[in-house]
């Protein structure tokens, strides 16, 4: 009876401690999400920005004036399986190497080029820390871990299973996924849904290790990703 009675004292001390030790976070969080709620309403209300000034000023995009494209040179920049961060540093929003990149550099240029919310950008950003390792700071290769950021069944690269970097898209997907235009003008989320799901069964086919099955989380990762690609500028 006394060793039970020590074993539920120590659960529930155990749970008290854990829950002070989360209450910072789950605060936090719950901010966040009522300054999106308010945003949200206030967006309902507002009129829309000009044409040209949804980029602030003193950000590269404002009134339309974007950084010069350059492209990357294949094993001398750093890229990762992401297109939005290689155009970001495609453009020298971030830096053109992809190298020593700060969590602050890549929330702040998620947010302003993206026009994203910065609880959405800083969530993004918070998934590269996992692959930190104290540094305070990623190269974005480094992003090429699979199932943090990257995942099986993109529709710009091969699986990692067949292509170990996958800082590059490949050009015959990349123009499989263009074709794919349901009235050969444009893509739409239609169109997008319905070659994501192609990729995934063809890739679940031809890859012994393909890791999306009944992976809900990176499934749903992937489908965002997917949606995503509609504001990112192909390279």
């Amino acid at each position: 009876m006394v060793n039970f009675f020590t074993t539920v004292v120590g659960i529930f001390t155990r749970l008290i401690n854990a829950s002070i030790g989360l209450a910072p976070w789950v605060s936090f969080a719950i901010w966040l999400e009522i300054r999106d709620l308010f945003y949200l309403i206030a967006n309902r209300f507002r009129p829309s920005r000009p044409v040209g000034s949804v980029v602030p000023p003193g950000h590269p995009g404002h009134g339309g004036i974007w950084p010069k494209f350059l492209p990357p040179t294949q094993g001398k920049e750093s890229r990762s399986p992401c297109p939005g961060l290689n155009t970001l540093a495609n453009h020298n929003i971030l830096p053109r190497d992809g190298k020593h990149i700060t969590y602050k550099q890549l929330s702040s240029s998620i947010q302003h080029a993206f026009n994203f919310s910065p609880t959405l950008a800083g969530q993004l950003t918070a998934s590269a820390k996992l692959l930190d390792q104290g540094r305070g700071w990623i190269d974005l290769h480094d992003l090429n871990a699979l199932n943090v950021i990257q995942h099986d069944a993109s529709i710009t690269r091969p699986d990692i299973a067949f292509c170990p970097d996958q800082g590059y898209p490949h050009p015959d997907l990349v123009e499989k996924f263009l074709a794919h235009s349901s009235n050969g003008k444009s893509l739409s989320l239609g169109d997008i849904a319905a070659f994501s799901r192609k990729r995934r069964a063809e890739c679940k086919r031809s890859n012994g290790q393909y890791s999306m099955t009944g992976n809900f989380l990176h499934e749903f990762i992937g489908s965002g990703g997917s949606r995503t690609h509609l504001l990112y500028i192909w390279w």
